[in-house]
């Protein structure tokens, strides 16, 4: 058995379904369970249930900070202390490649969570992903759907936006197998692609012409908090975007060497999703 906590998300998803696929038993998180949409061979649990009740009978666990709840440090220490009591082999916990960054609110909430693990007895895995492709939906296509506009701050910055699909993929191969050593993985897509050059790459795809609007940090601080975002959130991915220029996201192949495949570039996935800005 196999825990998937946030297991709903676009992440938690997609390695239950992996997992699935491969014949293997998952238990999966969910707030609302009734809602959770999983077929009837996922157990399905509450994820505020106590953490022996979640953690009892499993293997290997995922473990995914925003379904830790309010109290995310006191949540992980007692899933920890679980997990030392059902001998739990293997831990692969989602965090950000902001954890690196000492100057991200968003890191230093990670880091708090990463350093609960680090006494966890099995394998243990750390990934620390750049922000997904899928983010570029959330943020340009409403706008490219409606006007054929896209804006934003930073738009040369030299990002290299990894697809969720491979850190799902990579967090389901190190939950079930292989003897790489416990560790910290940071996760990128194989090439740096501004966001100015994602957009270039979308209108390609979409056959169009878009107008992109280079805007200052602090106009979008003001237009995202006037829409009602709060400013910590804000302020973390401003932040994500002036540490990819200091002095830039270092490229990895960890995609590659976990799965024994190149990691999908951010053409691939937005080839995929076309539909989302079309």
């Amino acid at each position: 058995m196999i825990l998937i906590t946030g297991a709903t998300g676009v992440v938690g998803r997609r390695v239950v379904d992996q997992l699935r696929e491969a014949g293997t038993a998952v238990r999966a998180t969910s707030r609302t369970p009734s809602d959770a949409g999983f077929s009837d061979d996922v157990e399905v649990v509450d994820s505020t249930a106590p953490a022996d009740q979640l953690i009892s009978g499993c293997r290997s666990i995922l473990i995914v900070a925003p379904v830790l709840g309010d109290a995310p440090v006191a949540r992980l220490a007692d899933l920890m202390a679980a997990a030392r009591t059902t001998g739990v082999e293997r831990l692969v916990q989602l965090s950000t490649a902001s954890a690196a960054d000492p100057l991200s609110p968003t890191g230093a909430y990670h880091r708090a969570l990463e350093d609960g693990t680090v006494d966890f007895a099995g394998r243990r895995y750390i990934l620390r992903p750049v922000p997904f492709a899928l983010n570029t939906a959330h943020w340009w296509a409403p706008t490219i759907r409606t006007g054929r506009v896209a804006e934003g701050p930073y738009l040369d910055a030299p990002t290299a936006p990894v697809d969720e699909r491979d850190v799902a993929d990579v967090a389901a191969a190190l939950l079930t197998s292989g003897d790489l050593p416990s560790g910290t993985l940071n996760l990128t897509g194989p090439q740096h692609v501004s966001p100015r050059q994602q957009l270039q790459v979308l209108a390609e795809l979409l056959d169009v012409d878009l107008t992109v609007r280079d805007l200052p940090a602090a106009d979008v601080r003001t237009r995202m908090t006037d829409a009602g975002v709060p400013a910590a959130a804000v302020d973390s991915l401003l932040r994500s975007f002036e540490f990819a220029m200091e002095p830039g996201v270092e490229l990895t192949a960890t995609v590659e060497s976990v799965l024994g495949r190149p990691a999908r570039s951010y053409r691939d996935w937005a080839r995929d999703h076309r539909s989302l800005f079309d």
